[in-house]
């Protein structure tokens, strides 16, 4: 990467940033020994079923290697008595990527979503809204709403998107697209985070630039930008309470992007703020790091298909919280590790979090 998109990255970063960060609590002049920690989970079966009827005493957390008492604990929606409090259903919100996605892919997404609106006889299980995400940020074109024949309606009439920057792949264009799509996702997380429950981010796309095989060239005062606007959305979602999917955008074998599964690469976790990798960026790392799923293309699964796989979890996550002593430095990076003392049973949940955030 050269100096000139380090400059062209760091406003966007920076106002991702300040948004998030404008989302956390208020500092108090007591310093407490401790943070509340809560994630939300899946459990699957080894055939991938969701296991909704375990209890706080088969889990086991680990904060670090460490082993923590469970504070709170909540079953899934769909595993909750009928005297038991209500909670809010959990939401499903479908991003229609339309900056990150050639011309010719738009109008396919866009069909897909319909089709699985239309699905089941437009019966939704829970609330969904669609957004398209354009030159504006992130739109309501249709919900929220458990009609899906009344969605499709409301998608159907809306204008087709075009997109917003340049159509030449580039170097302008990439900076371009990475610019607005973490402004994006940081306007939207800090709206979430004002809702009450559980909320799906279904973003499908051909994902964000992972600017691979160029180098850095920033400075401190930049790197440490980097570092602080990756700790704000890491924390920023688990504060909203923001699972994120990623949908790989391809109709065929021949359409795949060369650079999907090429996010690998950036899976280790940061921990050294003078070393952020732009690909930590990507949505799909970021989905990995909330404890969803990156959904490569596949010949045997239909777009509208894993639409509705990973729609599958509304409803049937866990939520618990737990302590977690402060680090005597904030922004220090703690590994998560949850686990069922059944065997056969897999956790998905987020892959750590920040100190102090």
């Amino acid at each position: 990467m050269s100096v000139a998109s380090i400059r062209l990255l760091a406003p966007a970063l920076l106002l991702a940033t300040s948004s998030l960060l404008a989302q956390s609590p208020a500092k108090s002049p007591a310093k407490p020994a401790a943070q509340i920690v809560a994630t939300d989970l899946i459990v699957t079966d080894a055939n991938g079923h969701r296991v909704t009827d375990l209890q706080a005493s088969d889990f086991t957390v680990l904060d670090n290697g460490t082993p923590r008492k469970i504070l709170a604990f909540q079953t899934p929606n769909v595993a909750r008595p009928a005297t038991a409090k209500p909670a809010p259903p959990d939401a499903v919100d479908i991003v229609l990527d339309n900056v990150n996605t050639p011309d010719i892919r738009i109008a396919y997404i866009r069909q897909c979503a319909e089709d699985y609106l239309r699905a089941n006889g437009g019966k939704l299980n829970t609330p969904v809204s669609i957004y398209h995400f354009d030159g504006k940020g992130l739109v309501l074109a249709a919900g929220p709403s458990t009609d899906g024949n009344q969605l499709y309606q409301q998608l159907h009439g809306t204008p087709g998107a075009q997109r917003p920057y340049l159509k030449i792949e580039g170097f302008y264009n990439y900076t371009d697209r990475l610019q607005a799509s973490l402004n994006a996702i940081g306007a939207f997380l800090a709206h979430e985070a004002t809702q009450p429950g559980h909320k799906l981010v279904l973003w499908i796309g051909r994902g964000w630039p992972l600017m691979m095989n160029t180098q850095s060239l920033a400075d401190r005062k930049q790197e440490q930008t980097f570092f602080t606007t990756l700790t704000a959305l890491v924390s920023a979602s688990r504060h909203a309470r923001v699972t994120l999917y990623s949908l790989e955008s391809a109709r065929t074998a021949d359409e795949r992007t060369v650079e999907w599964e090429d996010y690998a690469i950036y899976l280790k976790p940061v921990t050294d703020p003078m070393h952020t990798p732009v690909g930590s960026f990507s949505v799909q790392v970021l989905s990995q790091d909330t404890g969803g799923v990156a959904f490569s293309f596949s010949g045997k699964t239909s777009l509208a298909e894993t639409i509705a796989r990973a729609a599958a979890d509304a409803n049937k996550s866990y939520f618990l919280a737990f302590a977690s002593p402060l680090d005597g430095k904030p922004d220090q990076y703690h590994s998560l590790k949850i686990t069922v003392d059944r065997p056969g049973l897999t956790v998905r949940t987020r892959t750590g979090f920040y100190s102090g955030q």
